[in-house]
């Protein structure tokens, strides 16, 4: 009898667990049952007035970034609906609310990808250091995602790439390096892969680790852009350079809706341990296929929500390469990114907690890669995102071919 008792509580608490993050009731359906999904315990006040706690990333110990949320709420009338739905966090020693945010960019997804992301017009959001409230008209049975990060689901990134090999079949080659604990697959990019590299910079732009940020759309974005300049400047670049793109770095987040660890709760960012056997799965499979070719150039990208931020580089310690030749292209390739950014950037130091377990650090470290990260910001638009992608890695080629 006791047995029965203690099995029976458990499924109710998993019945519980679950039913947080569902909500309904005549009017309208909210869920995080989504890929990606992340907000729980939906709950519903009087005036239409609905609220959601985010799940709070627990690799993130380090920031203020704490926050992230991904739901999808469905008109179930066949009327216009007017609701609001609020994001509710506690303060702790890290995370200090939603000031970070006051003027925060909210996304719109299609669930059915036939609505190119768009943005929620900041009069429909009002924010406190605790809340954030979204005003929503809904159509009649419109379905919509909501995000506070411009963050495609790993399914639609992926068949994107595919599309991409398959328009291209000669120029691109897809190979799958590996995969996640869940069995997701992580992705290299090839282009022009048949040709011989001697002599040739070998460049490397990554999609970030940290999953609910734009990273790798923002590689997609540069990939994109390299393949409409046409076959005039493929030849040329290909004369000098090799491209790879490695995407899906923390496969697992995306599709779980975390940020900063995987499905086993590892911080894949920080976890480019000196000990091999110590690192995530994720990070082995990336550390030993780019060991088989390690970079000249390292590129990664990643994005940010806080409105108080600006678009940056990340700087990496310049005594982790011993070559002067190699320091003054680095300190020129910095320069230049700092000037995209109007001065911004953020240096990392020698042995610096957390970010001397990045891949952009054990890169310069053990392979003296010239190796940076780039911010983008949430709240660009998806043409200045574009625009700003391409420049990144553009202003690192003009500079290597003027050398």
């Amino acid at each position: 009898m006791e047995e029965r008792t203690l099995i029976t509580l458990y499924l109710e608490m998993i019945v519980n667990m679950e039913s947080v993050r569902e909500f309904r009731d005549r009017k309208v359906f909210l869920t995080s049952k989504i890929e990606g999904g992340n907000a729980n315990n939906f709950k519903k006040y009087p005036g239409d007035i609905y609220s959601f706690m985010p799940q709070r990333d627990s690799g993130e110990n380090y920031s203020s970034q704490a926050y992230y949320f991904k739901f999808q709420i469905e008109n179930l009338l066949n009327d216009l609906t007017h609701i609001t739905v609020t994001a509710i966090a506690e303060y702790d020693d890290t995370w200090k609310g939603w000031q970070y945010s006051i003027h925060p960019t909210l996304w719109i997804f299609s669930p059915n990808n036939q609505k190119f992301p768009e943005r929620i017009h900041s009069d429909r959001v009002r924010t406190t250091p605790q809340s954030m409230s979204i005003n929503l008209i809904l159509q009649p049975f419109e379905k919509i995602i909501i995000t506070n990060m411009l963050t495609p689901p790993y399914s639609q990134l992926l068949e994107e790439i595919e599309l991409l090999a398959s328009h291209y079949p000669t120029l691109l080659k897809l190979t799958q390096i590996g995969q996640s604990p869940m069995g997701n697959p992580l992705y290299s990019i090839k282009v022009n892969p048949n040709a011989t590299h001697t002599n040739q910079v070998k460049i490397l732009v990554g999609g970030s680790p940290q999953s609910n940020e734009f990273g790798d759309l923002a590689v997609i974005f540069i990939l994109q852009e390299f393949l409409n300049k046409g076959t005039d400047y493929w030849d040329e670049f290909n004369s000098r350079f090799t491209l790879e793109c490695i995407l899906f770095q923390n496969s697992d987040g995306m599709v779980l809706g975390t940020n900063m660890v995987n499905s086993k709760g590892e911080n894949t960012f920080f976890s480019y341990f000196a000990d091999f056997h110590l690192m995530p799965e994720e990070n082995k499979v990336v550390w030993e296929h780019i060991q088989k070719e390690p970079p000249d150039i390292y590129l990664e990208m990643h994005s940010f929500f806080q409105d108080n931020k600006t678009l940056r580089p990340y700087i990496y310690p310049m005594e982790l390469l011993p070559e002067k030749d190699r320091q003054k292209t680095y300190q020129k390739i910095a320069k230049s990114l700092i000037n995209l950014c109007n001065g911004m950037k953020e240096s990392i130091h020698k042995n610096q907690p957390y970010f001397q377990d990045t891949l952009c650090y054990r890169l310069m470290e053990r392979y003296h890669t010239l190796s940076f990260q780039f911010k983008l910001h949430s709240g660009m638009s998806i043409s200045e995102s574009k625009k700003t992608a391409w420049e990144v890695f553009h202003n690192i080629v003009r500079l290597i071919k003027a050398i």
